[in-house]
């Protein structure tokens, strides 16, 4: 189901790692803004979000998969974010994703999204400290299944 080495190539639509990192590349569009052209700050929530499917999709597995074959689904534990610069309209901004830590049914992971500089270079823009649970389809607490885990685990360097 999942693996490490089924890492999309650089470039690719869900991203790709550099070593341990996902690297999710997006750009701000005028719907993730408010009046004044920046980005309204809810939205870099779901820049990340879009981050962590991406870098499963990298690893194999997809959240609809992983419910049907699996019978789990994560939700979001515990959010904190840090607000360093803004965004705003047509910046081009990567994700990068590490997974600190992975347990039997929970990971944290650490998110930040930059800004691409025009010389290639990236701005943190903001920090996104994130716990995931595993749940099943009746909201309680589910093991990771096994591959995952291990994937997870393999690019935290915990494995």
């Amino acid at each position: 189901m999942v693996s490490a080495e089924s890492a999309s190539p650089q470039g690719a639509q869900s991203g790709w790692f550099e070593g341990p990192v996902h690297v999710f590349p997006g750009r701000v569009y005028y719907e993730d803004t408010d009046a004044a052209g920046i980005v309204y700050y809810a939205n870099y929530l779901k820049f990340a979000e879009r981050a962590r499917t991406e870098m499963m999709r990298c690893l194999g597995t997809e959240h609809r998969r992983l419910l049907k074959e699996a019978g789990v689904a994560f939700a979001v534990r515990n959010c904190d974010a840090e607000y360093m610069l803004p965004a705003r309209l047509d910046d081009a901004y990567v994700v990068r994703t590490l997974v600190d830590e992975v347990r039997g049914a929970s990971l944290r992971m650490t998110q930040t999204v930059c800004r691409v500089e025009a010389d290639d270079s990236e701005m943190p823009l903001v920090c996104v400290g994130i716990r995931l649970a595993c749940m099943d389809a009746h909201l309680r607490p589910a093991r990771l299944p096994a591959p995952v885990r291990d994937a997870l685990a393999t690019i935290a360097g915990t494995n």
